[in-house]
């Protein structure tokens, strides 16, 4: 396995974490170790939510360092990108540029879908997005599914060529 492939391996275990993270903060449903993961949106503070983002931006932060000092400590190079490499991540970047359209069309649709056809009085909408803190989770979202695509894409056409 090169070392592309155990970077973007690594890179899913990070941003899979991080995702994992937001939609516990952000959200609630069923709890699972104290934290709770669901499809309603729970409207936090602006304060609650500027610090999700700066814990999820550490945490990816600290741990991509840390992957690129695991690999430098190994003396392998992360650096060094043949023409195949080249190719490989340029088909992974437009995955991921992809997923990121077909993402924020279906951002926009779930919008304009519960503005058209609202919820009788009483109900609560699931992935309520217009709230302030319903756009930074579909926005932190979108964000992080196009770099779990890219990845998942480098690591298939790895295996494909």
């Amino acid at each position: 396995m090169s070392v592309a492939e155990r970077k973007a391996i690594s890179e899913l275990g990070i941003w899979g974490v991080a995702l994992f993270f937001v939609w516990m903060r952000l959200t609630d449903g069923s709890s699972i170790l104290g934290q709770t993961l669901g499809l309603t949106v729970v409207e936090q503070s602006p304060g609650r939510v500027v610090d999700t983002l700066i814990a999820m931006g550490i945490f990816a932060a600290l741990a991509e360092l840390a992957v690129l000092g695991w690999f430098r400590a190994r003396r392998e190079a992360v650096d060094f990108r043949d023409e195949r490499d080249r190719l490989i991540e340029k088909k992974a970047a437009q995955v991921g540029y992809w997923v990121g359209v077909a993402g924020a069309s279906l951002i926009i649709g779930h919008v304009l879908t519960w503005a058209a056809f609202p919820l009788p009085a009483g109900r609560a909408a699931p992935l309520e997005l217009t709230s302030p803190t319903g756009i930074v989770l579909a926005l932190l979202t979108l964000l992080l599914v196009q770099e779990l695509a890219r990845n998942t894409a480098t690591l298939i056409q790895y295996r494909l060529a």
